[in-house]
């Protein structure tokens, strides 16, 4: 309980520092009242163990699971529970389960990727230059001008792409060609995969870098799958890296081991990332190949030094719009399998608000006084320690309004779920 304490209070801490660098209006706008004029309200609700969680609704949300320490651990937990679930589905399909991790080469100079409005005018950019190939082999009129600096802008862009564009393209050159149908079929069919991209900051620049989730339909061996599956992936992975600057090494570049639920798989991963996002920062407390992008923001507030502030901002630019989590599709489709239904985006998630028994309003002078203070995680902590009654008394104390909600009523054990 104290370690949960202890993390939620961080995270609040650190966002509201978050809003004194951010370059991203929507993360510093993350938390505050969605109505200003209605004010916020206080959610708890009991499980049929007697336990209480609390939170807040009425507050906006961000949904950056690379920039906002709030949403992100808000993100990672429901992700969690999604592989959790499909774990145990492939389990009990008889299935395997294995971690794949490709790698590319990096130096410091290599820039990180373009931000989400070069990627957006890059594509425009792509679809304007297929249209005007279509009108010169139709010998239909167009502006050749036009075309000739769309082709420049294009190229300059190309040129501008980092490692994370990179990896994009790598990813889907793994994913795709004769090769790859064939290896579906085998060890009794690919049921699916998760792929996951992780960056961190290191002494040699942005390590960015894929851990995917290969499910198949029968009980087979890591050194099977290695020597089969994973050595031809890997391979596709090297040539697509090479034809566009990059590298991976024979030696570090692919790892594959199998994995079950909770030891190692893509839900231990998550649940790690929500314990971790305000984890520490200091030097011993870093993961092998330099900073957490919440290390990274955690040096940032602290210190406020140019190059970390710099750093921050190319972070933010470069990760913005882009998805941590993706799954296979079609009949291969791991979602469906667990019986998951329609994936909700990281915006949804992090707009979701607690399922409460009973609510209690906060004026807006209170939540002002609540944010300024920082005593947001304390408010929940008395509300989950002893119900709605204690969290007015502590409004009370101090001189804050509170209000009854036309929902409000006693609290009562949940259904369990399932």
């Amino acid at each position: 309980m104290a370690k949960a304490q202890h993390r939620r209070e961080t995270r609040w801490a650190r966002r509201s520092q978050l809003r004194l660098i951010t370059s991203l209006r929507r993360v510093r706008n993350c938390g505050a009242p969605l109505d200003p004029d209605a004010g916020v309200t206080l959610a708890l609700t009991t499980g049929v163990d007697g336990s209480r969680s609390a939170g807040y609704s009425g507050l906006a949300s961000c949904g950056s699971v690379w920039a906002c320490p709030q949403c992100a651990a808000k993100i990672a937990t429901r992700r969690a529970d999604e592989l959790s679930t499909v774990m145990r589905a492939v389990e009990e399909a008889g299935g395997s389960a294995f971690l794949l991790t490709l790698t590319m080469r990096h130096g410091r100079g290599d820039r990180l990727g373009l931000t989400k409005d070069e990627r957006a005018r890059l594509r425009r950019l792509e679809e304007n230059r297929s249209r005007y190939e279509a009108a010169n082999s139709n010998l239909w009129e167009f502006d050749e001008r036009e075309a000739e600096a769309d082709a420049i802008e294009e190229h300059t862009l190309r040129q501008a792409r980092g490692c994370w564009d990179v990896l994009s393209d790598a990813w889907a050159r793994v994913t795709s060609g004769g090769a790859w149908q064939a290896d579906q079929e085998l060890f009794g069919g690919l049921l699916g995969w998760a792929r996951v991209v992780e960056v961190t900051d290191g002494e040699n620049g942005w390590h960015v870098h894929i851990h995917a989730l290969l499910c198949f339909g029968q009980q087979v061996s890591a050194e099977l799958v290695a020597g089969s599956v994973g050595a031809r992936m890997f391979f596709r992975w090297r040539a697509a890296l090479k034809r566009k600057g990059f590298h991976a090494s024979e030696e570090h570049g692919c790892d594959l081991r199998r994995v079950q639920l909770g030891d190692g798989d893509l839900a231990d991963y998550f649940t790690k990332i929500a314990h971790e996002v305000t984890g520490s920062h200091r030097k011993e407390g870093r993961r092998r190949g330099g900073r957490t992008s919440m290390q990274l923001l955690a040096d940032a507030v602290d210190t406020y030094e140019e190059s970390a502030v710099a750093r921050w901002w190319e972070w933010e630019q470069a990760s913005e719009g882009r998805r941590q989590l993706t799954w296979s599709t079609g009949r291969r489709d791991l979602r469906k399998l667990a019986g998951l239904g329609a994936e909700a985006t990281d915006e949804d998630i992090a707009a979701d608000d607690l399922d409460a028994d009973v609510r209690l309003g906060l004026s807006v002078d209170a939540w002002d006084y609540v944010e300024r203070a920082q005593l947001g995680p304390e408010l929940l902590a008395v509300a989950e320690n002893g119900g709605l009654d204690a969290a007015r008394a502590w409004l009370t104390i101090r001189d804050l309004r509170w209000h009854y909600t036309p929902d409000e009523h006693p609290a009562r054990p949940r259904d369990p779920v399932g």
